[in-house]
């Protein structure tokens, strides 16, 4: 049995700041998730500079992948001004 999820559409904004990916899962249903860049000082706790991407937002499950890009369309509003543009 296939584990594996496939990316269907990713986009990333257009600061470079956070990126989006619509997946179909191994059972079938679709999901969709946000994550955003960040960066963090820890100079003054001897870390140096911490750079990450890291989730913000998560969808439940989709029967069909337009139904889970018209839900991240009207959740995330960077995401329509990019796909917008294509």
């Amino acid at each position: 049995m296939d584990t594996e999820a496939t990316i269907v559409e990713s986009a990333v904004s257009k600061d470079g700041k956070r990126r989006w990916e619509l997946v179909q899962r191994h059972d079938g249903f679709f999901v969709y998730g946000e994550d955003r860049f960040f960066i963090e000082d820890l100079t003054e706790f001897g870390g140096g500079i911490m750079e990450y991407w890291g989730p913000t937002h998560f969808s439940g499950l989709f029967d069909t992948a337009a139904e889970a890009r018209m839900d991240s369309l009207a959740t995330l509003p960077w995401l329509r001004e990019v796909l917008a543009a294509h």
